[in-house]
């Protein structure tokens, strides 16, 4: 009895061995890249381009697409994805017939074993992935094993034959010194109507329900549905209709029939959102609107006339940015509004404006508090149940600059990182900070 005790103490003792040492070799004390890019209104474009690009070869009816991003493209994806996530920083290196992809991610962890550093060489290939080298830390290992344990977990722990079916996807990889070329098929699996497969993605987003109850996000579309159906007039502040949402959720909250009051603040903003939003954000949700042919109607004149600050395009910054961070984070809803003022400052566009900057972070700081925990979500409940006045929403826009091209923006402010450009945010959210269900009440 005694050796198999010690037999049992040696293995455990030599697991933690191993992975200490293991641990030791992969995490690292500093990152081994630092950020190169940044977004600007080059790198907004840079963004926009290989969107539109992915978005049409999907939509293309071809049974082989190529997936293109050039380098200059590379570095903005880079960037924005930095500025989204700032633990990450990212690059991309084309050279003829590889590419070196690197990582370094910043962990919450002693600064002795503080950074996780990654470098993957992709090798141009007419069969497939192929992967040369893995480094993570001072660990190399060989890519294409990699690639095989990652296709066996795939089909082990998800489904019979989905990693196989998803490598085999990918039919090459073309790499120039400027661009990189993935050329995919789609599996049939995947050209199936969703709605009719039971192994869909749509069926596991309804089995999962990641953002909330489907039929309390439902109870609360319809109610606004059927109250503005049966209103004498359309009201077109965005503020009546906050107040009535949030006076139905403060309703339900005194009747106890909620257990989580951020759960329900959740689901009631998401309501919103598909109503002011677009019907495209049910894809992550579930199927919510069933409307008649004059609640279509209804709801089609309101995205199109409902303000916020006397403005449509206010409005419509302040629902998309509690969209992105319902659906997403806070500094990737922040970076996205950004993105989208820097694509504004570029020839063509309505200029770089602070008072858009504002009302996206209005919003993202809005749904933040609302769902960051039942305190703050009850707080919210209380100053926004019923209003009627926009003031409770979002600080006037007065005094904030608007229409700013890219040359006057990179001759004033420069970038992102300037001293004149933060100070710009910090006053912002200074002012957002005299809203008072926008008011931190504590760091998240």
């Amino acid at each position: 009895m005694k050796v198999w005790l010690k037999r049992i103490l040696f293995f455990f003792v030599f697991l933690f061995i191993f992975f200490s040492i293991v641990i030791f070799m992969a995490l690292q004390s500093s990152p081994h890249i630092q950020p190169r890019h940044h977004i600007d209104a080059n790198s907004a474009a840079e963004n926009q381009r290989i969107v539109q690009r992915l978005v049409q070869s999907v939509k293309s009816e071809d049974s082989l697409i190529y997936l293109q991003a050039t380098q200059s493209e590379l570095h903005g994806l880079s960037a924005f994805g930095h500025r989204a996530v700032s633990q990450v920083t990212s690059d991309i290196i084309l050279f003829q017939d590889n590419a070196l992809i690197k990582f370094s991610i910043e962990l919450p962890i002693p600064d002795f074993i503080k950074y996780l550093n990654i470098e993957v060489m992709l090798i141009a290939s007419k069969e497939g992935l192929d992967l040369d080298t893995v480094n993570i830390g001072n660990i190399t290992l060989p890519g294409n094993r990699l690639i095989d344990m990652a296709e066996w977990l795939a089909n082990f722990y998800v489904k019979n034959e989905f990693g196989t079916e998803l490598l085999s996807m990918i039919k090459s990889v073309d790499i120039t010194s400027d661009q990189l070329s993935v050329g995919v098929v789609l599996s049939e699996n995947l050209k199936d109507d969703p709605l009719n497969n039971k192994n869909s993605l749509f069926a596991l987003r309804d089995k999962l329900a990641l953002y909330g109850d489907v039929e309390v996000i439902r109870f609360y579309h319809q109610s606004l549905v059927e109250a503005i159906e049966q209103s004498e007039s359309l009201k077109f502040s965005f503020a009546e209709y906050v107040g009535f949402t949030f006076g139905l959720v403060k309703q339900r909250n005194l009747a106890r029939i909620s257990e989580s009051p951020a759960e329900e603040n959740r689901a009631a903003l998401i309501a919103l959102v598909l109503y002011f939003g677009t019907d495209k954000f049910e894809l992550l949700v579930g199927d919510i609107s069933k409307l008649s042919i004059k609640q279509l109607q209804q709801r089609n004149t309101l995205r199109a006339k409902v303000k916020l600050r006397q403005r449509v395009d206010i409005q419509k910054h302040f629902i998309y940015s509690v969209a992105l961070q319902l659906f997403g984070t806070s500094a990737a809803s922040n970076a996205i509004g950004e993105l989208k003022e820097f694509l504004d400052s570029n020839k063509g566009g309505s200029g770089f404006s602070f008072a858009d900057l504002m009302a996206d972070r209005a919003g993202t700081r809005l749904a933040m508090l609302a769902t960051d925990s039942d305190e703050s979500a009850l707080k919210v409940q209380e100053y926004l149940a019923n209003i009627t006045d926009e003031t409770l929403l979002l600080p006037e826009l007065t005094d904030l600059p608007e229409g700013i091209s890219q040359q006057a923006f990179e001759l004033y402010y420069r970038d992102i990182n300037s001293k004149i450009y933060r100070e710009m945010l910090k006053s912002i959210d200074e002012q957002l900070q005299s809203i008072p269900c926008l008011l931190y009440t504590s760091p998240s």
